[in-house]
């Protein structure tokens, strides 16, 4: 029987290196990639890092730049404030107004201010039941909820552990996920109101100094002095009435009663007028809410307007003749 032939293939030394050689090459390859694709991470992560301090440090200069501004508006509403010319300057000279939002530009951006006194504001320690519910039901709180925040906003302040039929004293706010105590005695703060039980409806819709103080011991409202905020809710948002109310003070300076029914109409005027005065009663205490944009100019300032953050700051201070007093400041971004 014959033998079938067998071929053996031979591997030469020469062949076996070309293999190892071509191995080495494809590791070579991997290595040279994982290499590069590290090198790019690194390089991605360092843009990523210069382009972050680089937005860092745009924004403390222009942060820098804003407060700078605002506290420019807060010296000219000092200014304003304080100057009372000794005689008739000429028909040019322009009456300030409190309440009033002025602005002005600078080299550096714009800034604004408002000036009002304390008397223009809702005192909470010595609030006035229906024109508080007419606020409250401004904001479409329901009757319900308006008795819980009047009678809780009641225990806030009275040195007591018996609550109000509808209202909360300690064993409320224990029972709170982050639990605290509540006052017992009178208001300190304007943002304390946020912490009265009930009033978390109120949360994040306005700004409590907008509307309330702790320094405005006749309880009544002074209608001479109103934050663009109570103007705003005096008259419903009605912004043919806000301009009225702008040019009678601009034609008459101090507004009477019978100018606040005009103004605001008859019904209102009821609703609100148990609540109202037309003096000061010689508060002296003030505040000032002015802000700055850096990089505005006048002439393209209607096109770069709410485009850029501006840097607001909030004083309250006492006056005692020329001499300012401070006793709060906040400041922020707006």
């Amino acid at each position: 029987m014959a033998k079938k032939a067998v071929k053996v293939r031979e591997t030469t030394p020469g062949g076996f290196l070309w293999k190892m050689a071509g191995n080495s090459q494809g590791f070579a390859l991997v290595v040279v990639i994982v290499i590069m694709l590290l090198i790019s991470f690194l390089a991605g992560q360092l843009i990523l890092n210069v382009r972050t301090e680089l937005r860092v440090a745009y924004n403390d200069k222009s942060f820098a730049a804003g407060l700078g501004l605002a506290q420019a508006g807060l010296n000219m509403g000092l200014f304003r404030l304080l100057d009372r010319p000794v005689e008739y300057i000429d028909e040019d000279y322009e009456m300030f107004i409190q309440g009033y939002e002025y602005d002005s530009f600078l080299k550096t951006g714009h800034f604004s201010y408002t000036v009002v006194n304390e008397s223009g504001k809702m005192d909470l320690n010595k609030l006035n039941e229906s024109f508080f519910r007419l606020f409250l039901e401004y904001w479409e709180i329901d009757s319900e909820d308006q008795d819980i925040i009047y009678d809780s906003l009641l225990d806030w302040r009275d040195s007591d552990d018996l609550h109000r039929l509808n209202g909360a004293e300690t064993e409320t706010y224990e029972q709170l996920e982050n639990p605290y105590v509540p006052r017992n005695g009178k208001i300190r703060e304007p943002s304390e109101l946020f912490l009265v039980h009930g009033t978390s409806a109120l949360a994040g819709l306005f700004k409590a100094t907008d509307f309330f103080t702790v320094h405005n011991n006749t309880g009544r409202i002074n209608f001479n002095s109103l934050t663009p905020m109570m103007l705003d809710f005096l008259t419903e948002g009605d912004p043919e009435r806000i301009e009225a109310y702008r040019e009678a003070q601009e034609l008459y300076g101090v507004l009477t009663r019978e100018q606040a029914r005009q103004i605001l109409g008859d019904e209102r005027f009821s609703q609100c007028s148990a609540a109202l005065t037309y003096a000061s009663g010689s508060n002296k205490f003030y505040s000032i809410i002015t802000k700055g944009e850096a990089g505005i100019d006048k002439d393209t300032a209607d096109e770069t307007k709410n485009k850029t953050a501006a840097v607001e700051v909030r004083v309250l201070f006492e006056l005692r003749g020329s001499n300012v007093h401070y006793s709060s400041w906040e400041e922020g971004l707006s």
